[in-house]
């Protein structure tokens, strides 16, 4: 499972480096923030993804957990909702 929601989480090459038998899980929707990214943001970063790994080897996910310190990041549980949708969403127009 990895970072990979903001600049700071650097390119997708090292994803070259995985093993074949391995799957690399993409945290590409931010926890921290409410702005929900669209589902073209992430069909875009998963395909850039792709370059390094082969799409059956990627995953998609939220970046971390809704409380990733000890005061919670400020997401309503709506937001949270819409977040994992997304989610959802995107991997059925990905990987079906």
């Amino acid at each position: 499972m990895l970072e990979y929601d903001d600049v700071r989480s650097g390119s997708f090459e090292p994803l070259q480096e995985m093993p074949e038998d391995k799957i690399a899980v993409l945290g590409l929707v931010s926890t921290k923030r409410p702005r929900l990214e669209t589902k073209e943001e992430l069909v875009t970063r998963i395909r850039e993804a792709s370059r390094f790994l082969p799409l059956p080897q990627l995953a998609l996910s939220p970046q971390c957990g809704f409380a990733s310190s000890i005061i919670g990041n400020r997401l309503s549980p709506e937001e949270q909702q819409g977040k994992l949708r997304l989610v959802v969403e995107t991997a059925k127009s990905v990987w079906g």
